[in-house]
């Protein structure tokens, strides 16, 4: 593992401890992992109903072949008995471990978002974590090859560009020029370019999907520009309508794992100006089905790159059709059964 050795002994003396009883507990436990995995559990928050990682979950548990359903529950307490879990998200299944102990003994399946260290779950904290699944998976191989680097074991590690419905997404036909954005707030979306994206192309309507932007110190002068809507909490239910809004879908993020909005807007058929992070760089041809940019870009070369996109006449939908919640879940339910 590529850590400092202060970093291992911060992590001994002040995160390891709070896992010994989980350990014990489990080297006592009779409940062994099974060889065939039949009953899965995909766990994620109560808070997350209504968000994206809501949305992944139930639509995994529906497709598996497995008997499989979904915990809700926001301190990951109480889950229920299964041969297998599935976790949303990274930092879940560090809490689980404590909460439940008995899941070391079970098949264990963690998504890996994005790299999203602090004091509670820091680098080395999560990586011993990680080291205790049965798979982690990588949503673009970057993330793949940076958890190498940090000490998971490569064995562990499945690259998986998580779906989305072809049923529940529909083709539209790009006619209303308008631009969207869709994320919740975080200084890593990228703020300052959708603010000056917004600010110098008065001449389009730009709608921003999301949530929690009332925290950003500068969303008041966005809000106040005329071509600017903001779709505040809106129901995951309505973002298909959303999407046919919009011709162009702009993903302006510094750092991703996907982002899911890229894959659920080409799948409406909008055209993606993309940064280059997360998954854009293995969904986006550039030229062909959509536009890609540095992370580090200003206004002025996303600008060209949008005008270029309204030009394209590519099926975009047609591009990513392999990427569906019932591909994910094949591929997931063959991790879980897998000895």
């Amino acid at each position: 593992m590529n850590n400092t050795f202060g970093e291992q002994l911060y992590f001994i003396f002040f995160h390891k401890w709070k896992y010994l009883w989980a350990i014990l507990q489990s080297k006592f436990d009779n409940s062994l992992i099974v060889n065939k995995v039949n009953k899965v559990v995909f766990v994620a928050r109560e808070k997350d109903k209504e968000w994206i990682f809501g949305a992944k979950v139930r639509r995994l548990s529906r497709y598996s072949k497995l008997k499989s359903s979904v915990y809700y529950n926001d301190k990951l307490r109480g889950l229920p008995d299964a041969d297998g879990y599935f976790y949303i998200y990274q930092n879940y299944f560090c809490r689980c471990i404590r909460s439940k102990p008995s899941i070391l003994n079970k098949k264990n399946i963690v998504m890996f978002t994005h790299p999203n260290w602090d004091k509670k779950y820091s680098k080395t904290h999560v990586v011993w974590c990680l080291n205790k699944a049965d798979y982690i998976i990588c949503l673009n191989s970057e993330i793949k090859t940076y958890l190498t680097q940090i000490g998971v074991k490569p064995e562990l590690l499945k690259v998986l560009h998580i779906g989305t419905s072809a049923d529940f997404f529909y083709n539209h036909e790009r006619k209303n020029g308008d631009i969207g954005f869709c994320s919740s707030f975080h200084i890593r979306k990228n703020p300052k370019l959708i603010y000056d994206l917004v600010k110098n192309m008065p001449e389009r309507t730009f709608h921003l999907i999301g949530q929690n932007w009332d925290n950003y110190e500068g969303f008041q002068d966005i809000k106040k520009l005329p071509n600017f809507i903001y779709h505040k909490d809106i129901p995951y239910n309505q973002y298909p309508e959303m999407y046919s809004k919009i011709d162009v879908f702009v993903s302006p993020s510094i750092l991703e794992g996907g982002p899911v909005p890229v894959l659920e807007a080409m799948m409406s058929n909008c055209v993606p100006v993309a940064s280059r992070t997360g998954y854009c760089t293995d969904l986006i041809n550039h030229g062909e089905n959509g536009f890609l940019f540095d992370v580090d870009a200003e206004y002025k070369d996303v600008v060209p790159l949008i005008e270029k996109a309204f030009c394209l006449d590519t099926n975009v939908r047609q591009t990513v059709m392999p990427y569906t919640w019932e591909n994910c879940a094949k591929t997931i339910d063959a991790l879980f059964l897998d000895k």
